[in-house]
This record gives structure tokens, sequence and C-alpha cells, in this order.
């Protein structure tokens, strides 16, 4: 009869080994070339599920944005479904409206379903500008460069275009963006000539229109054919144009353009500074879409780069001065470093506790496990990035437990009964089906996140895609590989008295001595041992409720560009903006300047400054390079702050000083508030700032609202309406006066150029001079409007934010978690502040925002997770050990595992995040793979007619060797990154620490805790059957009795 054990695919590959290396070869090949043209990112692509819709009203106040542009929209999409959330911000002159859409939604429909409601709305005002509805689009960030020299900026502006035009040509550029000001061409005219020539602002505006046009005359039919007739008269420059007729006299004398107005052709009217250590500067961003692969792009970038500057005309350079490749080379560089490491630690420690050439074929299982994970990774849309590199590191002690199992149980097969196909196949069947399982649960408990839907849901996506098919390919490798390697192994007898010998003698002395000992005492007090661990458990909760335990969304890594994002209030000037630039840039210098007196070392390396428009200015920092930085972006925000001054006019000021894996910069908390009163909710914002402003750890405390904002009030007087004067004609020729009139739009070297004419500016730039603005009545005199009008300052709104058609304003800022636990710090914010504050203002409501409340839904996704996940796993350990309470063992002891991990984070002072989580996620899988393969063990024994006792004795001892690799070899593939010093460590140290040392702690678990559990359960069904046993025997003596 022939032996069932020898039957089966792993009996047929250990006796195939053609098929088995083929098979390998296959993954190791096609997995290779899939390395090498894989999409590699910084982050994985963000499902950005956003329709956004932009109005321009040129000259229009908040209020009239909002009534006539932002509700109007609003009301058009209110009832179509798939919508999530509607953010609107209505800003003088301009509306935007951003509609999150529900993920299960087909983005393309619903853009055409909101064009299609947004297009039909005809109240919209006539002199709105086509309305814009886009959808929006993932990008990163790759390269900033800038063109830099000591000329005025309008000479560099061209030279800027056209090398922005020959990256574009660049082999895999794909996306080119080119900052430069944006030309226009102003005719201004004081009040005092249009006084003396009769004339108003509209009257120039159409002799431009008349006298400067390209016109199609129509067609003339000749006998040669159809000739098209056609008017050349456009001007293109200030010269033409001043040579165009405002007036004609009698005798054909004319009073031209030139004659009464200044014409300048150059840029939009606002002061610009953009400077770069002192050099005027124009920058070039190059993006990668979804499918472009950063390091190609930057690679092709760079070699230009190198190309052009020895082309360049003197003083005109290109400066690099953000390369996010960087940090995806130095995190690519770090952890494939530490992934050899912890492989060599790895394979050191199986080649100490297996023979030499069984621990080389066991970690094979790694390469196989990698390279098949990546040779599947594009089908699903998953790239090589910093977060996918995050969970091959996490797996990498994991996918060679399996591997170690079949391995070890082959090999004491082996050492029993000598080398040969047979003992090997006995080896490797006797623990597969509890190994395939084991591995099958671990799987199970990330497939949840495959489906997350929060903030980090393509973080979750592509952390758990890789190590499903990590887990998968080890299962392949582990079953179908590994016995065939092994069965075709000559294993030399362990030569006597060699080192192998003479550690296997002790370490079994122990197993059998010490062990046998202390395992049989805890069994016996098997109760005691449960309340021991049960008290760990219960201060393991207290550490974290008691925010012992420091906890952030994501680790903050320090950034190597630290950014300065200052906006001032809508009331200041360009040239205020360009102050409070100058002052911040005098600062980041004088504090770099103390710091090479202190250290001798320089921190900043360069320093890009730019304004963005009239209010609105960042500071770029180039720090040194790593090694040789005396401090970190951290430390070196901090200094900053401290020595920032007070300035003038600045409404906010952000320091961006880490690299944010997807999290939110600037706000790690926020709170919006919601009411209707425009007035309550500037108050209610103002004091809620001024409170956190004053606590503990809090900083960069910010808020959309504008709470300086003024603005002019124009009242029109009696004497007004008498002259035929109305609210109509007067607007309109003060705002042709002060913002200016388009007249036209013309089209030179590609782009669209306005000519807009106005006013002087310095007849501008006052209130005052608002008096001496020249009004044309409808009889053609002319009147100041401070003879027709009174003039006044007063308080205003620069912006209303409103949020699901409600007004609202966002107060926010960020956590020194260093001085100031995140978690703390808000409960102490409602509890303090929030609850005055409503009781002052009844009408407004406040909602917890920012980073602290993405990681709160992250938490309560998690929880459901883990409940789906324990579900999976319960189904996956009944079937194979054929019972319904034996699982239940299993999965009690998953908690206890992470005693070890949050006692490290503790001691350690490392704070619980996100990938302190997949630490714990993967700890949990190690600890339900060694329980069910001692569950198994302790069942195959039983059923030989062992006793209970004796077989949870004989199963632990048994299981010793390969439970104690399997958490050592996982501890030591992750050991590298806790020693790992580079800053870009610090976003996997977390996870290292959790997953090191739960699985550490789950050793002790699974050789003590799950004996004693067995018989714990096996002492309640012995409860459980004498009761119901003195119950059968009760129904029987009274059935007797009767």
């Amino acid at each position: 009869m022939k032996d069932s054990s020898q039957t089966g695919l792993i009996a047929y590959f250990a006796k195939n080994p053609v098929a088995a290396n083929l098979m390998m070869l296959f993954i190791v090949v096609i997995g290779s070339l899939s390395y090498i043209g894989i999409q590699r990112q910084m982050f994985p692509n963000i499902e950005v599920n956003y329709v956004t819709v932009r109005a321009y009203l040129p000259g229009a106040s908040v209020t009239e944005i909002e009534e006539s542009i932002v509700i109007k929209v609003e009301e058009a999409i209110k009832n179509l479904n798939g919508i999530k959330k509607v953010v609107s911000e209505a800003n003088r002159g301009k509306a935007s409206i951003a509609i999150e859409i529900d993920k299960n939604q087909d983005l393309n429909a619903m853009y055409d379903r909101i064009k299609e409601e947004v297009d039909a709305i005809s109240s919209f005002p006539t002199d709105m500008e086509t309305l814009i509805v886009t959808m929006a689009e993932f990008k990163q960030d790759v390269l900033q460069l800038l063109v830099v020299s000591p000329k005025p900026l309008f000479e560099i502006v061209d030279l800027t275009r056209d090398i922005g035009d020959e990256i574009r040509r660049l082999p895999h550029v794909t996306d080119v963006s080119v900052w430069s000001p944006t030309p226009e061409i102003s005719v201004e005219v004081t009040p005092l000539m249009l006084r003396k020539y009769g004339l108003t602002l509209s009257q120039i505006s159409r002799a431009i229109q008349n006298y400067s046009a390209n016109i199609s005359a129509g067609q003339v039919k000749t006998r040669r054919g159809v000739l098209s007739v056609r008017i050349e008269g456009q001007s293109t420059d200030a010269s033409s144009l001043g040579m165009i007729p405002v007036i004609i006299g009698e005798g054909g004398a004319s009073v031209l353009l030139k004659d009464i107005a200044t014409i300048k052709d150059g840029f939009t009217e606002r002061e610009r500074y953009t400077k770069f250590s002192g050099d005027n500067a124009i920058s070039i961003s190059v993006h990668a879409s979804t499918s472009d692969n950063m390091i190609d792009i930057a690679n092709s970038v760079n070699e230009y780069i190198g190309r052009k500057n020895r082309e360049l005309p003197p003083d005109f350079r290109i400066e690099t001065i953000v390369d996010m490749t960087y940090y995806l080379n130095a995190r690519l560089d770090m952890m494939l470093t530490n992934l050899l490491q912890g492989a060599a630690l790895v394979a050191l420690l199986l080649g100490i506790f297996l023979r030499v050439k069984l621990a080389f074929w066991v970690i094979m299982g790694l390469p196989v496990s990698f390279l098949g994970a990546v040779m599947l990774m594009p089908l699903f849309d998953v790239s090589i990035n910093v977060v996918t590199l995050f969970s091959f590191i996490m797996v990498l002690g994991i996918v060679v437990d399996d591997a170690i199992v079949i391995g070890e149980s082959a090999s004491a097969e082996i050492e029993k009964n000598g080398s040969g196909v047979n003992n090997v196949i006995r080896g490797a069947r006797r623990v597969a089906t509890p190994a395939t399982f084991g591995v099958l649960t671990t799987i199970a408990v990330f497939t949840p996140f495959l489906f997350s839907t929060g903030s980090n849901s393509t973080f979750f996506f592509g952390i758990a895609t890789v190590a499903i098919l990590c887990l998968a390919f080890s299962l392949i490798e582990s079953k179908l590989i590994l016995p065939a390697h092994l069965a075709h192994i000559k294993f030399s007898p362990i030569k006597s008295g060699g080192w192998r010998d003479r550690f296997n003698k002790r370490f079994f002395r122990f197993v059998n001595g010490p062990f046998r000992s202390l395992l049989t005492s805890c069994i016996r007090w098997r109760w005691s041992v449960l309340s021991v661990f049960i008290g760990l458990l219960l201060l393991t909760v207290a550490l974290i409720i008691g925010n012992f335990v420091r906890s952030t969304l994501v680790p903050k890594v320090p950034h190597d560009y630290p950014i300065i994002e200052i906006t001032m209030s809508n009331t200041v000037s360009s040239e205020q903006t360009v102050e409070a630039t100058k002052k911040v840039v005098g600062v980041v210098k004088e504090v770099d300047r103390q710091i090479e007196e202190e250290t001798g070392l320089k921190s900043i390396q360069s320093i890009f400054a730019f304004n963005k428009g009239v209010n609105e200015a960042t500071i770029v920092t180039e720090l040194a390079d790593e090694s040789v930085r005396p401090l970190n972006a951290f430390e070196l925000a901090r200094r900053w702050r401290e020595a920032m001054p007070p300035i003038a006019g600045v409404k906010s000021l952000v320091i961006v000083d880490t690299v944010n894996a997807g999290g939110r910069v600037g706000d790690d908390f926020g709170f919006l508030l919601f009411g209707d009163d425009i007035n309550d909710l500037k108050h209610a914002g103002r004091l809620l700032m001024s409170q956190l402003s004053n606590r503990e750890g809090l900083f960069d405390i910010s808020s959309t609202a504008d709470f300086n904002s003024l603005e002019i009030r124009l009242e029109l007087l009696p004497v007004a309406y008498d002259l035929g004067l109305n609210l109509q004609n007067v607007g309109q020729q003060v705002s042709e006066g002060f913002y200016g009139g388009e007249a036209q739009r013309l089209n030179r070297d590609g782009e669209d150029i306005r000519v807009m004419v106005r006013y002087p500016r310095e007849t501008r730039d006052s209130v005052a001079s608002l008096n001496y603005a020249v009004i044309t009545t409808p009889d053609g005199e002319q009147v100041m409007l401070g003879d027709v009008a009174r003039i006044s300052l007063v308080p205003s709104v620069s912006e209303i934010r409103r949020e699901n058609r409600l007004r609202g304003i966002y107060v926010f800022g960020s956590i020194d978690e260093a001085t100031v636990e995140p978690k703390a710090a808000v409960d102490a914010i409602k509890r303090d502040v929030l609850p005055t504050l409503q009781q002052r203002f009844p009408g407004i409501t406040l909602e917890l925002s920012g980073a602290i409340k993405d990681q709160q839904d992250e938490q309560n996704e998690q929880l459901v997770f883990f409940v789906a996940a324990m579900i999976m796993v319960y189904i996956l350990l009944a079937v194979p050990l054929s019972s319904y309470w034996q699982p239940l063992i299993i999965m009690s002891v998953i908690p206890f595992s992470f005693i070890g991990a949050i006692f490290a984070h503790y001691f350690l002072d490392v704070a619980v995040s996100m990938t302190s989580s997949f630490g714990l996620v993967a700890a949990a899988g190690v600890v339900i793979n060694d329980s069910l393969v001692m569950t198994d063990f302790i069942n195959q024994i039983r059923k030989k007619g062992v006793s209970i006792r004796q077989a949870v004795v004989e199963a632990g001892c048994q299981r010793f060797r390969a439970i104690t690799l399997t958490s050592v070899t996982t501890f030591a593939g992750v050991l590298p990154i806790m020693f790992e010093t580079s800053l870009q460590a610090r976003f996997v140290i977390p996870m290292a620490v959790s997953l090191a040392f739960a699985v550490l702690f789950a050793t002790l678990v699974t050789l003590i805790l799950v004996p004693c559990l067995y018989l714990i359960l096996d002492d309640i069904s012995s409860i459980f059957r004498f009761s119901t046993s003195e119950k059968v025997n009760a129904v029987e003596d009274n059935s007797l009795h009767e």
C-alpha cells in the first residue's frame, strides 16, 4: 500500500527538483526584470477624489462673490448623490469650490454631472470670467530649479521659459511648470488729464478696442477663386499702442494715446521679490504624474542641467534648490542596507541553530519571496516607494518563519532517521498544515487594510499588498521549493565533539532541563501564570490610557529643505509683504550666524525667498549635508521661532520642518467654527487663537480668517442723485480708475496679455486719493468723487469659508511633541477652552479637525479592521484544529504579545504611531503562527494516547527551537533599523520597535502562556463535563425512584 505521506504537492516537487528549480528561476528572473523597470516614487499615488470649480469676478467684494457665485454653485449641486463634502472659499475677485467625491463613485462621471449642473446656472454676474471646472490630479514634486542671475528680472524671464520648454522635451519628463511674472500692458491716465480733455477711462478703452484689432472682413469671389479680406491693425507693444488716436479734431489733428497716457509694457502691477542668495531667480518645478518614475525624471533633468550650465551666458546659471529624489534615494539606500544587514543576521542565527546548508536554503526564501512580490506589484498598481520599502523591512523576519518551521521539522526528521527524500517529505508534511494556515492567518490580518477608506488608505494599501504578496510567495517557496532542495542535500553526520555537536547538546540540555522544569511548574500553577500575564496586560493598558506612552499619527522626519510660509493681512501692500519677507530672511541668516559661532559649522547652504502674490511669500532653505549639519530641521525651526520678532501685517507664519508621508503639514490639530453671523465667527476665532497661543507646547497658531481686514465704504450724497448719478455708474467708474478696466487681450509669443486702463500707481496709493477720482455725469459734466460721495474706512472680511453650505473659519496649529503629548493637549483644549467659547458664542458650533482628527478616524477604522481580521483568523484556525474552542486559545494570546511592544515604546521613548500599528499587526501574525503550530503539535501528541499534561510539556520542548528561531530571526531582521542613526529612519523605527519587542515577548507567550491556556480550557471543559454528568445521573435517579 502506498504511503499517503509520500503523495501530494510537497512530495511531487521534492521528488522533481527540476520543477522546483524552474519555478524558483522563473520567480527570480521575472522579479529581477520587474525590479529594473518598476515605477519608483517618493510616496504612493494618492487617489484625489476632488472636482474644483473656480470663478473670477475682478473687483468684486467677498460678500458679492459669496452671494453671486458660491451659493449659486452650492445650491446647484446640493442634490447630486455621491458628494462627500463641499468646501468653498470666497475671496476678493475670485471663488473656489472644492467638491470631495465619495470613493465608491466614478470621478469622471461625477465631473460630468457637476459640470452640467454648474453650466446650467444662468444668473451669474454678466462680467464674470468663464467658469473653470477641473478634476484634481495627483502630482509629486521631483525637482525645483532656479534660473539665477544678478540681472534684472525681466531679462531672466524669456531665458527661463526657453529652458522650461527644453526640459519638457527631455526623456521621461511630462510635467513642468515655470513660475514667472504675468506680462501686462498698463495704460495709465491721470485724473487731471481726463478733466483736461473731457475723457473717461471707458472712452480710452473703446479707442484701444477700435484701433487695435485684427478683423476678418469677409470674402471676395474672383476669377482666381475666393480670397479672404482681413484688416491687420493689432498693436502688440507700447509704442504701437501709443499711436492710437483718442480724439480726432475737425482739421484732422488728433490726440494720440501716448500724448495723454503713460504706457508700461511689463508685468502685473505689484512689487516682486524673488531672490536666491542675493541674486534674482525664477523657478521651474518638475513634477511626476501617477505613472512616472521619479528617479528617471531626475536623472534626465540633472544631466541636462550639467550640460546647459556650460552653454548659458555669463552671469546666468541653473541651481537645484530641491531634489525630492534625495529622500527617495536616501531611504532606498538606507532600507536596502538594513535589509542586507538584517538578512545577514537572520542567516547567522539560522547557521548557529541549524546546519549551514539548511540555513542557506531557508534564507533563500527571502529573495524568492521579495522578488515574487516585486513581480506582481505592478498588477496592483503598487510602486517602489518609501512606504512599500517600509513593508519589505517589516516582513523581513516574518517571511522566513514558515521556511524555518518546515526546515526545522525536516532537520529533526533527518537527525532522527538520516538523509533522504522520504524523510524530508515526512518532516515537511508533519507541520505543513499548521504552517500553511499560520501564514494564511497572517495574510488575513493584513487583508482588511486593502479596503481602507481613510486619509492614509493608499499607504495602507501599499503596505498590506507588499506584505500579502511576500507571505504568499513565502508559502510557495517553503512548501514547494525548499523541500526539493533539502531532499537532495547529503547531510553528513554531525562531528562528535565539534562546535555544532557541543552547541546542540547544551541547547537541548537547556530545553530538556531548566525549560522543561519551568514549563512543568507553570502548567501546574497555570491560573497564577494567567493572572500574572493579565496583570501585565492591565499595566500596559494603563500606560496607554494615562498617556505615559506618547502617540502621533505619522512619525515626523526632519526636512532637509525647511520652508517658511508667510501670509500677510489682506490690507497690506506687496511692498509690505516684501519687507516682511526680508525681515524673516534676516532672522534666518542671523540664527545661522549664531549657530556657526557656537559650533563652527553652518546649518544653511542656500536661501530662496519669493512672494507668491500681494500678501503671500515663501522662503525655502537648503540645509547643509546631514553629516556636517550641527542642528536638524526641528531644532533649527525652534531657534527661528524664538528669534522671530513681531512683524506688522503678518497674519500667519508657518514653518514646515518635516517631511510628512501623506500626513498634514501645519495643522497637527485644528477646530472648525461654524455659524451664520460672520462677526461672531471672527470674534470667536480671534478669542480661540488668543487662548491657544498661550498654551504650552502649541505653536504656529493660525486661522483662515483675517481679523484685521478693512474696506473702503462709499455712500452717495444727495447731490450725486441731483446730477443723475447712481450707485452703478459711480461704482463702475471708481473700479475702472483704481482696479483698472481690461481694454483687450492680445496674443504675443503664445501668451495672452491684458491691456489695462487705469489711474497711475501714485494716484491709487492712498485712501485720500479717492477724493480726486474723476466721475463723469450722464450729461458729460465731470466732478470729483469727494464732492458726490462720503468715503469711510470700515472693518470687513477678506475671506469667507464655507463647508457643506455653512459659513465657517478654521483655527489650527502645530504641537511640540517633545513638550506635550498631542492627544493630551487636544483633550485639555476641549476641557478648558471650548466650553467657555461655546457659552459666550452659543450660535457657533465647533468640530475637531487636523492630523489628530485623522488619527482618531484611522484608529476607529483600524478597530473595525481588527474585528474583521479576527473573524477571518478564527475561521482559518478552526479548520486545521478541527475545534471551535482551541482557536480561542490562540486568539486570546494576541493582546498579550503587545505588552512587549508598548513597554519598549515607553522605555525607549518612541511615540506610538501608524507605523507602530503595522509592527503590531505583523507581530500578531507571528504569535498566531507559532501558537497554531504549538497547539497542533499538542493535538498530534495526544492522538498517540499521551496524557494532556505530558503532551503539553513534550510539545513545548519539541517546538522550542522552531519557536525561538522564528522569534529571534524576526527580531534580528529589524534590529539594524532600531540602531539606524539616519534621520530618514525615523519613519520606520517605531515599526521596528513594536515588531521586535512584541515578537520577543510573544516567545514567552507562545512557550508558556499557550500551554497554560490549553490546560485551562481543558479545566473548564472538565467542569462542564462534570456538571453535565451530574445532571444526567440526577435524571436517571429520579426515573428509578419513580
